[in-house]
């Protein structure tokens, strides 16, 4: 598959994404912690919602990875996340569980993008590559920083930090990718 081609795939992912994400801040701003408002949980539909944007994503995976290598890395990340917020909705796998599992393709997926945006530059327009650097490289070393913070004293202010600076980090991150696919999904792009 060419970029050209992968470009409608892009623009569906990027969408998809951002609705996700705007669940995800809908279920933490209105839902977690606290009863059900909705006769559907928020938390679930950004599961399943963030699950087909990620299988969106596979195409796109196919077209820009810059290496057989990157290829692999981005198929198994979207191949995870794709699986795993219909296999926890559907309790098929227990939150305690899903959620590493989900964390670390998460990360495969920032890696993805990062080496996918260094190896295309000159192939994908600037402003692209630009923004998949800054996005997966901030997930990527948010969750260095907050994966440090775990192995501290627990309670202690230099553990609080940590975690708050790393997932800050990770979280603006991963809020920015689907405007990566977004972007990737409007860019001209040279014949």
């Amino acid at each position: 598959m060419d970029l050209r081609r992968a470009r409608p795939w892009a623009r569906a992912a990027g969408v998809t994404g951002m609705a996700a994400n705007v669940l995800l801040v809908a279920f933490y701003a209105v839902e977690a912690g606290r009863t059900r408002v909705l006769p559907v949980s928020l938390g679930s539909a950004n599961d399943v919602v963030g699950s087909v944007g990620t299988a969106l994503m596979v195409p796109v995976v196919l077209a820009v990875s810059p290496s057989r290598w990157t290829r692999r890395l981005g198929l198994a990340a979207t191949g995870v996340l794709t699986l795993a917020g219909p296999a926890l909705v559907l309790g098929v796998v227990p939150s305690r569980v899903q959620m590493p599992v989900a964390l670390g393709a998460f990360q495969g997926l920032a890696g993805w993008m990062l080496l996918s945006s260094r190896g295309r530059r000159g192939t994908l327009p600037h402003e692209v590559t630009r923004l998949g650097g800054l996005s997966g490289g901030a997930v990527l070393a948010g969750g260095v920083v907050a994966g440090a913070g775990l192995l501290l004293p627990e309670r202690s202010a230099l553990r609080r930090a940590a975690l708050a600076v790393g997932g800050g980090a990770a979280a603006l991150g991963g809020l920015a990718m689907p405007l990566w696919f977004l972007r990737l999904g409007r860019a001209v792009l040279p014949l």
